[in-house]
């Protein structure tokens, strides 16, 4: 909306000075978003944590109790605001990266509307509607460094998984210190289904605390309870009945789904579907954005629609079922735009 107030170009002058006028006024929008939501986001991580972490204490309990008659109590309030305030701050530093990238993002489109229109390469609606096509190719993004090295990711992937991988993080730790408690040094590592390769060697088996570290690399982002790892670990004690024998763990590596008549591994299957889902939250973010700037949207809401009905045929026919989290992308409401179905007229 911001770029299509700059209005018609017509000296550098004058539109340098409109995108600085602008510029100002994303930074003081951005500001006020933040401070609008603080509250609400601290209220929900508190919750989000609240029942994480109370559902690990349950189950690590229950193997306690049912090993040494010996419960370990629950985390201490201090504990618990301790690991709320730590993914808040998480959060805080997402957002304000976040507000960083978009104003940079916002001077570099708008600069690129001018530049198209002056070198007579493009008219100017086409130009507009252009800079809406690359502002919404990968929306709103944030850096974050792993492995000293900076990676760029959309917000919504971003919250996801800076959520979802510091609930696994703490809850792993907490089991840690309450099997530290009860002097026990064993601990079967969950599966599933569709893991990464790497992962799947070292899933479902029995480890002491030292080879978590060693074998599986726990504690490192490529890991065990690493970026949107999956598996997590619970107390073991000899004698105990194992989850998964090699068998069952031998079922999982080897399933297999077809997909318009071409066998993939589970874990292809996978992340075919996370291209999928790339694309839709690719073409919701195109047609809001376009919708933004005053141009026509039905091109993106038509292709919306296509991969919509992709994802509907690829779940039929693979029996992976959707997440509708994974194709959510952020809006002042929270409505999604609406695809229009390939039969539409």
């Amino acid at each position: 909306r911001r770029i299509a107030r700059l209005g018609r170009i017509t000296d550098a002058t004058h539109w340098q000075a409109q995108v600085l006028v602008e510029t100002g006024g994303l930074k003081k929008n951005i500001a006020r978003i933040l401070a609008k939501y603080d509250k609400a986001i601290v209220k929900q991580v508190t919750e989000t944590f609240t029942e994480a972490l109370q559902t690990s204490i349950k189950n690590d309990n229950r193997i306690f109790k049912e090993a040494t008659g010996r419960m370990v109590s629950s985390p201490s309030a201090q504990a618990m605001l301790s690991t709320i305030q730590k993914c808040h701050s998480d959060l805080s530093r997402l957002t304000l990266t976040t507000a960083s990238t978009s104003q940079e993002q916002f001077v570099l489109q708008a600069n690129r509307v001018y530049i198209n229109v002056q070198s007579g390469a493009f008219d100017y609606d086409t130009a507009m509607k252009s800079a809406a096509d690359e502002l919404s190719k990968k929306g709103i993004t944030t850096v974050q460094y792993e492995n000293k090295h900076p990676v760029r990711r959309s917000i919504e992937s971003a919250v996801r998984m800076n959520i979802l991988t510091s609930i696994n993080q703490t809850a792993s730790n907490q089991t840690l210190n309450n099997a530290e408690e009860l002097g026990i040094d064993k601990f079967e590592v969950t599966a599933h289904v569709g893991a990464r390769p790497d992962h799947e060697a070292w899933q479902g088996k029995i480890y002491t605390r030292k080879e978590l570290y060693s074998i599986c690399e726990f504690g490192t982002a490529q890991g065990l309870c690493g970026i949107n790892c999956r598996h997590s670990f619970y107390p073991y004690f000899e004698g105990m009945e194992k989850h998964y024998t090699e068998d069952v763990l031998d079922e999982m590596a080897s399933e297999k789904v077809t997909y318009n008549d071409k066998e993939l591994s589970r874990y292809d299957g996978e992340q075919k579907l996370r291209e999928v889902e790339r694309n839709i939250r690719y073409y919701k973010r195109q047609a809001l954005t376009q919708e933004a700037i005053g141009a026509d949207n039905t091109h993106a809401r038509r292709k919306l629609g296509e991969w919509q009905s992709i994802a509907r045929d690829f779940t039929s026919q693979t029996g992976i079922a959707r997440d509708s989290a994974r194709e959510y992308v952020g809006t002042s409401t929270g409505k999604q735009p609406k695809g229009i179905k390939p039969h539409d007229n």
